[in-house]
């Protein structure tokens, strides 16, 4: 059976100043193992990339409200996983991945191996766009969450990315670079 060509959807444009990104767009949510597999192949196969955004709908560890309220979800999906050595908790089951592009000159190539990796990977089909998904500089809300000076110190990555009642460590999970061979030969 051919290879059906997956449509692309309209382009996003990327801002001044901006670094592009590359989405994901599966057809359906994804579980656990798939998105576990799918972000081991991206990170150890495609050099170049900033940062990595999975969005979906939350998984929460209590039932925030009903006759059930304060009770503990047992939902499958809410597991950690592990990305290269470190171990992720999982709080939302996915249904977008977003990936930063460091290098934007070579944009194509790297949505040609994310393209490939998804193929291999995932059990559905998918769409992929590239452009501007996040946020690149402060919002009102990063001003409520940090303030003026906070805003200055923060990681440009983390911008855009928690609600100002939320705390930052139960919303992102910051893994550390990987390290090139020839940074591990030089020492």
């Amino acid at each position: 059976m051919p290879e059906r060509e997956r449509p692309r959807l309209l382009e996003r444009r990327v801002p001044k100043g901006a670094k592009p990104e590359i989405q994901i767009f599966p057809e359906r949510l994804l579980s656990a193992k798939t998105v576990e597999r799918l972000l081991n192949a991206i990170v150890e196969r495609v050099d170049g990339i900033g940062r990595i955004v999975l969005h979906g709908p939350g998984l929460p560890k209590v039932v925030p409200f009903g006759p059930a309220r304060g009770e503990p979800v047992k939902h499958p999906e809410r597991r950690p996983i592990r990305i290269q050595d470190e171990e992720v908790p999982m709080k939302v089951q996915t249904g977008q991945i977003i990936i930063e592009v460091e290098d934007e000159e070579r944009l194509d190539e790297i949505t040609a191996q994310i393209e490939e990796i998804c193929r291999e990977i995932l059990p559905c089909d998918f769409q992929v766009q590239t452009g501007r998904f996040t946020r690149h500089r402060p919002t009102v809300t990063d001003y409520l969450k940090f303030g003026e000076k906070g805003v200055k110190e923060l990681d440009d990555r983390l911008l855009g990315l928690v609600e100002p009642r939320a705390r930052l460590s139960d919303r992102v999970s910051i893994l550390k670079a990987r390290r090139n061979e020839e940074e591990e030969d030089e020492k």
